[in-house]
């Protein structure tokens, strides 16, 4: 059961992907996760995969998740993984349907740690969605947890290999280094 780390991520997002195997339908886990995304209040789009395959239910499952979760799937996207369909549809709702991130560019910074892992040569990397502020290399952070301080070495994003930054600022979801050596 990786339930918190899923609660962990969706509390970086504004929005999530609903996404269901047009072959199997709602099952136990898909359940557990999107109500988490529910009682986060995120913006969910429903995507039915695999739409490609021949045993397929697209219809059936439609029903799945408006009879299971509640949500209507009226404009689910229909998408397949192995041939790309739907992916462009899949960008613009993401586009269109997920609210921009809110925060204060001028507050102090603020930033949620959802996740994080240790580099022998770095320390520990810290996974972040910046609520509030800014931060740059130099920067001196506080760690809530421990109330320790420590001063920024490395800023930047995953595009999809970590990718150095200036800064990172309300709304970024990117990484931090500031040679801690535990978490």
């Amino acid at each position: 059961d990786f339930s918190y780390e899923v609660s962990r991520s969706l509390a970086a997002c504004e929005g999530a992907l609903l996404v269901v195997d047009a072959t199997q339908g709602v099952e136990a886990q898909t359940l557990a996760n999107v109500y988490l995304a529910i009682d986060d209040d995120l913006e969910i789009i429903p995507v039915i995969n695999k739409v490609d395959l021949p045993s397929a239910q697209p219809d059936v499952v439609k029903e799945e998740i408006e009879e299971m979760i509640g949500l209507d799937a009226s404009d689910a996207i229909l998408a397949s993984g192995k041939t790309g369909l739907g992916v462009p549809e899949i960008l613009e709702r993401i586009v269109t349907d997920v609210p921009a991130p809110s925060g204060d560019l001028n507050a102090p910074l603020q930033a949620l740690i959802f996740d994080s892992v240790y580099d022998d040569y770095r320390g520990v990397v810290l996974d972040v969605r910046v609520k509030d502020g800014q931060v740059k290399v130099g920067d001196t952070i506080q760690l809530m947890s421990n109330g320790k301080q420590f001063q920024v070495t490395e800023v930047g994003v995953m595009s999809p290999k970590a990718v150095k930054r200036d800064f990172l600022m309300v709304g970024d979801v990117g990484y931090i280094t500031a040679a801690i050596k535990t978490i």
